[in-house]
């Protein structure tokens, strides 16, 4: 079978040596030989060279990657783990279809419009119905008391597109909200704001932003996909900005690598891409290189509080962030930071990975709150949505934690 969207060459690159196995959160869960990285790499080369054809029990094995990237960090080959299976499964889902909850979300993404007005009946269905008929209710390993509040409007309709600085200029950057903040997380999109616009910078939101588009195209919609790349790169490219930032690792890591090999996987031009991903950083990141501007603005008699951190693989392994969100975060007066010993592997709340494969996903967050817990900490900060809910999802109401974003700490600590 001649696929576009799978590369032969990258799959011959494996060594087979298997030091992917040692850090695969999905391998070391299941113990599975079939679903580790190793294996995923050679299925695709078999399909490559038409040895093997697109079929559900492939697509079983290959729903089976949370896409965090960890494999492709470690391989000593600098094998692109991630951008082949991304292809492959974009591939088996063109061919085989998806299940119809996922079309509906994938599609919903694609259409602003369609997807503001079912956030709307999101809305009601959360902070009206489910508030009053489920309290303490576990469905899995879900507790539906942790589901957060959807936005009483979306946060692009809330805030000016031009929020101006405050003191000293320093130039403007673009934010990326992205949908999650958009629609869930307010609180931390006005964070942003305010740190930003206090350490000098100009905020400029641009409204007709899209969702980054990297969740529809893992799910073979390439076209819809490319239509919201091409959007955004329109918008954010623009010379006189210092930086586009974003708040979500996953969104990031879109902007920031994803976008240029996604349309060049498609055979689009992607030289505009490439010079936008060279102006993208997390905000936490960007917050963290220009401390020296926040430092005069921090209240130096907080009172500290235990707080211990969540690196998300979009962010460490994808943007190669490492180390910084929690350096800023410990330099924080109210903090006393607490690391967990396991700050720096997944989560297991991937994409869709926790709605395909609960038992798996339910495992490996048990894991990472168990030691979160053992930190004293009663903050849990993550740069990621898609972290903080699959994370908050499996907390329970005694549970001392509460996820919260890094510059929610920065802000509160103002």
């Amino acid at each position: 079978m001649n696929l576009h969207q799978c590369d032969r060459t990258e799959a011959q690159e494996c060594a087979r040596c298997g030091i992917c196995l040692e850090k695969c959160p999905v391998y070391q869960t299941t113990l599975d030989e079939t679903v580790s990285p190793r294996s995923k790499v050679q299925l695709s080369r078999f399909v490559t060279e038409d040895k093997l054809s697109l079929s559900d029990p492939l697509n079983e094995v290959f729903s089976k990657c949370l896409m965090c990237g960890t494999c492709t960090a470690g391989c000593p080959s600098s094998l692109a783990h991630d951008l082949l299976f991304m292809k492959l499964r974009s591939a088996l889902s063109s061919e085989l279809g998806t299940t119809w909850p996922l079309r509906i979300i994938y599609h919903l993404l694609s259409d602003q419009k369609k997807l503001k007005f079912a956030a709307g009946v999101a809305r009601f269905g959360r902070n009206k119905v489910l508030k009053g008929l489920f309290r303490d209710v576990d469905i899995g390993d879900y507790n539906l008391k942790q589901v957060p509040k959807l936005n009483a409007r979306p946060f692009l309709d809330q805030m000016p597109e031009t929020n101006t600085h405050v003191g000293a200029y320093q130039g403007t950057v673009l934010y990326f909200t992205g949908c999650a903040t958009n629609h869930i997380f307010e609180d931390t999109g006005k964070s942003i704001v305010r740190v930003l616009t206090i350490m000098g910078y100009d905020v400029v939101i641009p409204k007709d932003q899209v969702c980054c588009a990297l969740p529809i195209f893992i799910h073979g919609e390439t076209d819809k996909a490319a239509s919201n790349i091409e959007k955004n790169i329109k918008l954010f490219n623009q010379d006189d900005a210092l930086a586009v930032l974003t708040d979500c690792a996953t969104c990031g890591s879109a902007l920031r690598h994803g976008y240029g090999a996604l349309l060049k996987s498609t055979g689009r031009p992607a030289e505009e891409a490439v010079s936008l991903s060279k102006k993208v950083f997390d905000a936490s990141e960007f917050i963290a290189d220009h401390f020296e501007l926040l430092a005069p603005h921090l209240n130096a008699n907080a009172t500290a509080q235990p707080v211990t951190y969540h690196n998300p693989c979009h962010l460490r392994n994808a943007q190669g962030v490492q180390n910084k969100v929690e350096k800023l975060i410990a330099k924080l007066p109210s903090i006393d930071f607490r690391p967990s010993v396991d700050a720096d592997s997944c989560c297991g709340g991937g994409g869709s990975f926790a709605y395909e494969h609960p038992d798996i996903a339910g495992k490996i967050a048990a894991k990472k709150i168990q030691h979160a817990k053992e930190t004293g900490a009663r903050l849990w900060a993550t740069g990621c949505p898609g972290c903080h809910l699959h994370l908050r999802l499996h907390l329970k109401p005694d549970d001392p934690l509460k996820m919260v974003h890094p510059i929610q700490l920065v802000d509160e600590n103002l």
